[in-house]
């Protein structure tokens, strides 16, 4: 009940329909239960036979049964209506609150795991909703009503079906709480079912490459078959459920029978009594295998609920605050002050301090697992600062409106993202009216556009999903191009022309210097020929920054970015002459 206890502000907004469908439900109800007492009437007439009277009770039976219909069907279609729109009301919740949570969530949590959640998960809950509290208020109202009823007609026969009735209730509760363990490891397996399928579907290109399809299939097969034994144990255990259900409602149908039959023969009771009584335990019996029903329903609801919650309570670990300032535009002055990140003990960097003035570009160099990436990435708040302060504007970025502050950064990540959409459509992204002057522009600065010949319908072809359809440098391309329709004040390129050659990336860096012109940017590069022009160059070495200034600052220093640079020259030269050899 703890997990459930969340959906009653989702119940409170159909409050209206909810109530609509209990009067509705009261009424079928009542025409239900009425119909056993026209057949009891119609069987004692029967003790003087009259066609007028036998005809007139099946009347009365057939009227009662239409309408029970009807009502039942209004009933039943507004109150799953209910459960139908906080189902929808639900998903939006949570994929609105999934937009909000930081990025080392999603390191933490799988893909298929959250899509279990937002699909498998859902559906039991809203099942719960739609059938588990339609039964629910059903089987309150049937008891109710049909005790009372029971009770006019014999008490005697209706203290041996409230003694025996109730154990069908006591076996399911009994069985419920195990019942609701069982399930959560049915949906957690279920969630590691659909990552796993999840990652063999993205990562397809790398399975067959190298040859490890059965494997996979191999692994994907264990994982399923752990989830069908799992299944099965649920099963078991919900399938013994029934059984213990008919075999107290066999038991209870024997003993008012013979009791009841006993009553007959004294004259106590009519014999059109006892069929209405019977016909009423029958009535009982439903409710009471409804009940079972119901709570493993709710077993299952409690059990899915809980692992939405853990989504929804899930606090987004970067977000504005109360403390932050009403600011509408971002010129572009970023500056770090004592900035130090760490994941989990272990320091990436500390001390991390310099400042890029607005309009300038400033290169962060270093060897794999430097923070070069954590580092730009702490800009737009994608990761949080540990300690020091990142200041835009002059302005700590945790005080800036997040959609300001990321409106205003242009970013190209290392791990280029595309959707499967058009090519227009990933170039544009994030633009709210993006004109087809500024897209041109964009494709031509990113030297995109001399690969659209190759595509069947240009700019609008589809690339598939997550751009499956284009090479590495395309898509590390495409995403350049996004990022400068933008137009942003702040440019961040994360290695951005790794997958391209030098003589493309010769042609990006001179269509970027009239955009890197007007706007701070930030960028990082394996090849020092790429951020040899920055005004600016901090290399990070050791958890720090080791060195700090221009390109030929650094060289007449003779530290570090030296010894980089000649190292790369030498490589450089080595590659020509092994393509020299290659050709004599």
């Amino acid at each position: 009940m703890q997990n459930l206890k969340y959906l009653g502000p989702y119940l409170k907004q159909h409050a209206s329909r909810i109530v609509a469908g209990l009067i509705l439900m009261a009424v079928s109800t009542g025409l239900s239960v009425i119909q056993p007492r026209f057949v009891g009437d119609a069987i004692n007439s029967l003790r003087h036979p009259s066609l007028g009277h036998l005809t007139f009770y099946v009347g009365l039976i057939l009227a009662a049964a239409i309408l029970q219909a009807l009502f039942s069907f209004l009933q039943r279609s507004a109150l799953n209506r209910v459960s139908r729109l906080i189902e929808y009301e639900l998903r939006n919740d949570c994929f609105t609150h999934l937009q909000s949570l930081e990025q080392r969530f999603y390191q933490e949590m799988h893909t298929g795991d959250l899509m279990a959640r937002l699909t498998n998960d859902l559906s039991a809950v809203r099942q719960f909703i739609g059938m588990g509290l339609t039964n629910m208020c059903m089987t309150f109202m049937m008891l109710v009503v049909v005790s009372v009823l029971m009770v006019t007609l014999s008490w005697k026969l209706a203290l041996i079906a409230f003694i025996v009735l109730p154990f069908t209730t006591v076996s399911v509760v009994v069985l419920g709480r195990v019942m609701q363990r069982r399930f959560r490891l049915v949906q957690d397996q279920f969630g590691r079912i659909s990552t796993q399928a999840q990652e063999n579907f993205s990562g397809i290109r790398v399975i067959k490459a190298f040859a490890q399809e059965d494997r996979e299939i191999a692994a994907f097969s264990k994982a399923n078959s752990e989830y069908v034994r799992l299944n099965l144990s649920y099963v078991r255990l919900s399938g013994l459920m029934w059984p213990i259900m008919r075999l107290v409602v066999g038991l209870a149908l024997a003993l008012v029978l013979f009791v009841g039959g006993l009553q007959v023969i004294n004259g106590s009771l009519s014999l059109g009594g006892l069929v209405q009584f019977t016909l009423y335990l029958g009535m009982l019996t439903w409710p009471m295998v409804s009940l079972g029903y119901t709570i493993n329903q709710y077993q299952q609801g409690a059990a899915s609920m809980g692992r939405i919650i853990e989504v929804l309570h899930r606090n987004p670990a970067i977000a504005d605050s109360g403390r932050t300032l009403p600011l509408e535009e971002v010129t572009g002055k970023i500056e770090f002050r004592n900035v130090g990140v760490r994941y989990d003990d272990r320091w990436v960097f500390r001390n991390v301090s310099f400042t890029v003035e607005p309009g300038s570009t400033t290169a962060i160099i270093g060897m794999t697992g430097a923070g070069k990436t954590t580092l730009m990435s702490l800009v737009p708040r994608i990761l949080e600062a540990d300690e020091g302060q990142v200041l835009v504007d002059g302005v700590d970025v945790r005080r800036i409106p997040l959609d300001t502050l990321r409106r205003a950064v242009g970013h190209v990540p290392q791990d280029n993202f595309l959707f499967s959409a058009t090519l227009r459509e990933n170039v544009s992204f994030g633009v709210d009216h993006p004109s087809d002057e500024a897209l041109w522009q964009a494709v031509e600065i990113s030297q995109l556009g001399r690969d659209l010949e190759q595509f069947s319908n240009g700019l609008d072809t589809v690339v598939g999903e997550r751009g499956v359809s284009l090479s590495g440098g395309q898509k590390q391309r495409t995403a350049l191009a996004r990022a400068i329709m933008r137009n942003p004040s702040i440019l961040i390129l994360d290695d951005a022309m790794s997958s391209v050659d030098t003589h493309t990336q010769a042609e990006i860096l001179r269509g970027l210097q009239g955009v890197m012109a007007h706007r701070t940017t930030l960028i990082t590069a394996m090849r020092i020929s790429t951020i040899k022009n920055a005004d600016q160059i901090v290399v990070l070495h050791d958890g720090g920054v080791a060195e700090i200034g221009s390109h030929q600052e650094l060289l007449n220093a003779d530290g570090l970015y030296a010894k980089m640079y000649r190292r790369e020259l030498l490589q450089q030269e080595l590659e020509v002459e092994e393509g020299e050899e290659v050709e004599a």
